[in-house]
């Protein structure tokens, strides 16, 4: 991976002090000013971040991008429009609506041409205070340039599908399903995505002497304020769906299982599960398929998860 060691001093530099619009360091760290106290759960800013860049080899280049949101467990929704948007007005639409607690990296990616490489791209979030935080998606940093080839342990971001193996897709781009999925408010419907890890590990090294697990996490990506809601999927054990550590990524601090994580038994399978929806209206779900259980492979890393995007409409 083409980075420099101080790249996440330098993402943090950038996204909440050199490219706040209307903000400076002093606002964003205001509700920090006594050393040692606890934060607030609550009432704090989201902020986008800039991840990095790929060539494609194509003439087409990728530019991911990811978020902080300082609330330690609350969910904040800010729907598209003058809080929540993208410039050029071409690639807005792209982002999330929902912003789970802490640090989401690669949450999406925007691919763009040749002819547009040299072009900013600003994804801009305001806060409900006022407060402006806008972070430029560039191409013309060597230091945030990513790629995708494998890490130092064979790690690749794993295959992802929805209705054919042939459409598979890896990275933070991810894959689309073909078509929205239909249910009712209080209804549970399935989702489900396929997944296949084809990283390639040394066999002699004993931490890989049985296939890693690959990990699905489902999470709402956007939609109308009401909450979606998880519950477990009968082709899915009880054992697959682990407790999740505070701080261990993908959202708040838990205590007990969560349907929505599937642990899938091998290398390869298909995670579903159901959800059921609170309010009308179309919704984004986010499946992301990691194999973090690798030393090589990390969010931190920039490395190896794959978004998958299923669209839902939800009718009375």
């Amino acid at each position: 991976m083409q980075r420099r060691s101080n790249l996440s001093v330098l993402a943090v530099a950038l996204a909440l002090i050199g490219w706040s619009a209307s903000a400076g360091a002093t606002s964003l760290l205001a509700q920090d000013r006594w050393p040692g106290a606890p934060a607030p759960p609550t009432g704090r800013q989201v902020v986008p971040f800039f991840e990095g860049w790929y060539d494609n080899g194509d003439d087409t280049y990728t530019i991911s991008f990811g978020y902080l949101n300082r609330n330690l467990t609350s969910t904040i929704e800010i729907p598209l429009g003058e809080r929540n948007f993208i410039e050029p007005a071409q690639h807005d639409g792209a982002q999330p609506t929902t912003f789970l607690p802490s640090r989401q990296r690669g949450f999406f990616a925007i691919t763009i041409p040749a002819s547009e490489k040299d072009q900013d791209i600003w994804w801009s979030i305001t806060g409900e205070d006022g407060q402006v935080y806008k972070v430029p998606g560039r191409t013309s940093s060597n230091a945030y340039q990513l790629d995708w080839t494998p890490r130092p342990h064979g790690s690749l971001p794993p295959d992802t599908w929805f209705d054919s193996e042939r459409d598979a897709s890896r990275g933070p781009a991810g894959v689309w399903a073909d078509g929205p999925l239909r249910a009712s408010v209080g209804r549970p419907v399935t989702l489900a995505v396929s997944v296949s890890d084809s990283s390639e590990r040394d066999a002699e090294d004993r931490r890989f002497a049985e296939p890693l697990d690959v990990r699905v996490t489902w999470s709402k990506y956007r939609g109308p304020a009401g909450e979606a809601t998880f519950s477990r999927h009968e082709s899915t054990s009880e054992a697959s769906s682990p407790v999740v550590r505070p701080g261990g990524g993908r959202g708040a601090q838990v205590r007990g299982p969560r349907p929505e994580v599937i642990m899938l038994d091998g290398v390869a399978g298909t995670a579903s599960v159901y959800a059921t929806f609170s309010a009308p209206g179309e919704y984004i779900m986010l499946a992301q398929a990691d194999n973090w259980r690798s030393p090589d492979s990390s969010a931190g890393d920039q490395c190896c998860w794959t978004n998958a995007y299923q669209r839902v409409i939800v009718t009375p």
